[in-house]
């Protein structure tokens, strides 16, 4: 922390996710004070209930030239993707460019990476890292002048926390958000604001639940050796890191989606079917937020839910229509119910709200401000970059003296950075109506492109939904602080 920043305000961070925690560590290199507050204890933050992301370049970009992290310690880089039916049929092998710089991650791993970082020994977290006790509400504070005002936090203790400006970094579910936008009143009970929060700011649900975990694969088991089957580029004899997606069919209609991690020791998976109805898990008590909601299965759900030897429509198992894909049997047999997640997809009912207060001193982050379905990819990738520009602008603004936090708020929620991630949740809402779908057109169609369409195709939409993030990134660079004046900020910290 610079001298000149000694008795300055810490910016409020609300949530210990990968997006609070890029915040913290672009904050921490910038010379700014920040305080984080997570509702989750400090041994559940990095719960691995097999939550998995794909970085995209821009993130990558962030993450390792911008902040020096090694993103490989975490990362698998992907060689390609192998695409099946999820009755098992082959569909093509697609192949990745050796300089695409893009690759998947367990959320776990990159979170416990990033708090390793952030806090090397233990006593750093002292007095700066808030756990088990969550935001309860907030109030602005308005000043006249230059200072502009300030935040005070409450959290659930009781306890308040004060700061220039708030980042709300707390996902799809968020507290800041219900304040900001869903009219939540600590002073009403939970029926009441629940009800007050769908009026005003529903979520959406879309249609789709799934159902995620993770797999030990050890070198030499049976699974280990069935999934590097699929992992040999054709003519290849050495296993590379491809995702395998499973494409639904008329007899069988969940899709999967299935990525190595641990030197292809660990699987991390996610199953997604149509539901017309969302399910609601009982056994999340709030403390394990890396399930986005929803909660562990039972023993008794997962022998229904993952039941190979029930077939037809009236059937409930997810593998119905599955006979032939001994793989998919292995990975489920290994997995432990209490490792595998139900959870229904959603996004926003109302895509067109502001991502920050009028006053500008409150401002929702990646999911609190913009969740999406994971069929593009991007929910992490958007938060990262969300993440990044805040903190660098507001770094701007308190090191350079340059524009105030108004400013340097407004400068982020911009009409084209809502525009665009109005759009990527739009098409992420339609990638999973397509994946799910059970109509025969869809089905066939999306099978089409699966088997004939030009590598490149694939190349080219790792690519297209990144660009919201690669504009975003260079507004900054171009119009407001140029990579060379965030390294100067950096270097003077």
């Amino acid at each position: 922390m610079t001298s000149s920043n000694k008795h300055q305000l810490p910016v409020i961070i609300v949530g210990a996710g990968p997006c609070g925690l890029v915040a913290g560590l672009a904050l921490k290199q910038y010379g700014v004070p920040f305080v984080i507050i997570e509702r989750a204890t400090r041994s559940k933050i990095c719960s691995n209930a097999g939550s998995g992301f794909e970085l995209a370049p821009t993130a990558v970009d962030i993450l390792q030239n911008r902040l020096g992290v090694d993103i490989y310690s975490f990362m698998n880089s992907y060689h390609g993707m192998k695409m099946y039916t999820i009755e098992g049929k082959h569909l093509r092998s697609a192949p990745v460019p050796p300089d695409y710089k893009g690759g998947s991650v367990n959320r776990a791993e990159m979170q416990n990476s990033l708090l390793e970082i952030l806090f090397p020994n233990p006593e750093d977290e002292e007095g700066i890292l808030f756990c088990g006790s969550g935001l309860e509400t907030y109030r602005e504070e308005i000043k006249e002048g230059a200072e502009g005002g300030r935040v005070v936090a409450r959290l659930t203790s009781g306890q308040e926390v004060t700061g220039c400006v708030l980042l709300a970094c707390d996902g799809i579910n968020s507290r800041t958000r219900a304040v900001l936008h869903g009219g939540y009143d600590s002073n009403q009970d939970w029926e009441t604001n629940s009800k007050v929060g769908k009026e005003k700011d529903p979520q959406h649900y879309c249609k789709a639940m799934a159902y995620w975990g993770k797999t030990s694969a050890p070198k030499g088991s049976e699974l280990e050796l069935a999934f590097r089957k699929t992992q040999l580029k054709k003519g290849g004899n050495a296993p590379v890191t491809m995702p395998i997606i499973g494409l639904p069919t008329l007899r069988a209609p969940t899709s999967c989606f299935i990525i190595p991690s641990h030197d292809g020791t660990i699987l991390n998976w996610a199953f997604t079917i149509y539901s017309k109805n969302q399910r609601f898990s009982k056994r999340n008590d709030g403390s394990d937020l890396t399930r986005r909601g929803g909660g562990p299965l039972t023993e008794e759900e997962k022998k229904e839910l993952f039941d190979f030897t029930s077939h037809g429509r009236k059937s409930k198992s997810l593998m119905r229509g599955i006979k032939d894909f001994p793989m998919m049997e292995m990975l489920i047999a290994a997995t432990p119910a209490e490792d595998i997640t139900e959870a229904g997809l959603c996004d926003r009912q109302n895509l067109d709200l502001p991502f920050t207060s009028e006053t500008k001193l409150v401002a929702l982050l990646g999911d609190a401000a913009h969740p999406q379905t994971p069929f593009l990819g991007q929910g992490v990738n958007m938060a990262i970059t969300d993440a990044y520009i805040y903190a660098t602008n507001i770094a701007l603004a308190l090191n350079s003296k340059t524009k105030s936090l108004k400013d340097a708020i407004s400068h982020c929620d911009t009409d084209i950075r809502r525009k665009q991630a109005k759009k990527v949740v739009r098409y992420a809402r339609s990638f999973c109506h397509l994946t799910v779908s059970q109509n025969l057109f869809f089905i066939f169609l999306t099978r089409l492109v699966a088997k004939y369409a030009p590598d490149s195709d694939f190349i080219n939409q790792f690519e297209q939904f990144d660009e919201s993030n690669r504009h975003y990134l260079a507004e900054l660079d171009e119009k407001l602080c140029s990579p060379k004046g965030q390294e100067a900020l950096r270097q003077k910290s």
